[in-house]
C-alpha cells in the first residue's frame, strides 16, 4: 500500500537508511581485513618449518618452536559467554606468559601448577600444548574456517542492503510489516549458515558461501515481500513460513 509519509515517517526511513551503514561497514571488515588475514596466517603457519635445534631463539620467529613450559597456574571457569579458560607458563628465556584456550580440554584441565608440558611456539605466540600424547589448541592458533568468516560477511552485507531497502520504503510511502522485517532476518540467517555449514564439511572454499547464501536470499526477500504485500496467490505451494 502506498500513501502519503507523513515527515516522522520520512524521518524514521532515512534513519533506517543510515542505519545500513553499520552492517556494511561489518562487511567491509570481514571480507577487507578479517579473511584475508586469517587465510595469511593460516597458510604460514602450516608452512613454517621447524626453528633449527641449535639457534638461540627470538621473540618472534616464522619456523615453529617446540619449548619446554613449567606450569605457573590455571584458570579453568564455566560461566557462559564470561568463561574463561587460561594457562600462565614460564618458559624462560625463550617464552612465558599467558595463554588463552577455547575450552577446558582436553589438556588444560588436568594442568597443575609446577607441572610440565611442552608448548609450540610461532610468531611469539603459543599454538598448543602437549603433554603424554594428550594436545590442546590455544585459541590464537591458525584456523581453516573462512567459510564461517565468509558467511558473517554474507549476512553483514545482506542486512546492510535490507536495511537500506527498508528504510527506502518508508521514505516512499510503502508499508512493510514487522512479521516480514523478522522473517526476512531469521531467513537471511540460514541462508548464510546453512552453505557455511556444508562447505565446511565438504572442503568447499569460501566463496562458495556467498554465491550460494545471496541468490537464496534475495529469492525468500522476494516471496515474502509479495507475501507481505497481499501478493502471493500462486505461491501456496512454495510460500515460506513466517
Amino acid at each position: 500500500m502506498i500513501h502519503r509519509p507523513s515527515p516522522w515517517t520520512r524521518t524514521g526511513g532515512a534513519l533506517l537508511a543510515a542505519a545500513a551503514l553499520a552492517p556494511a561497514a561489518a562487511a567491509w571488515y570481514l571480507f577487507a581485513a578479517l579473511l584475508p588475514d586469517d587465510a595469511e596466517r593460516y597458510r604460514s603457519y602450516t608452512a613454517a618449518a621447524p626453528c633449527p635445534a641449535a639457534s638461540p631463539g627470538a621473540a618472534v620467529e616464522e619456523c615453529v618452536r617446540t619449548v619446554p613450559f613449567t606450569v605457573a597456574g590455571t584458570v579453568v571457569r564455566h560461566a557462559g559467554k564470561s568463561s574463561e579458560f587460561r594457562a600462565t607458563l614460564d618458559g624462560a628465556p625463550l617464552w612465558s606468559g599467558e595463554v588463552r584456550f577455547s575450552d577446558a580440554g582436553p589438556l588444560l584441565e588436568d594442568l597443575k601448577p609446577g607441572e610440565r608440558v611442552d608448548g609450540t611456539v610461532w610468531r611469539g605466540r603459543v599454538m598448543g600444548l602437549e603433554r603424554s600424547g594428550v594436545a590442546q589448541r590455544s585459541a590464537d592458533k591458525p584456523r581453516d574456517e573462512a567459510q564461517f568468516t565468509a558467511a558473517a560477511g554474507t549476512f553483514a552485507a545482506l542486512l546492510a542492503l535490507f536495511t537500506a531497502a527498508g528504510g527506502a520504503l518508508l521514505l516512499a510511502g510503502r508499508r512493510a510489516t514487522a512479521a516480514l522485517a523478522r522473517s526476512l532476518f531469521l531467513w537471511t540467517l540460514l541462508a548464510c549458515g546453512a552453505p557455511a555449514a556444508l562447505a565446511f564439511w565438504a572442503g568447499l572454499p569460501w566463496w562458495t558461501v556467498p554465491a550460494a547464501a545471496v541468490p537464496a536470499a534475495l529469492y525468500a526477500a522476494w516471496v515474502l515481500r509479495r507475501r507481505d504485500a497481499g501478493g502471493a496467490q500462486g505461491f501456496a505451494d512454495g510460500r515460506l513460513p513466517a
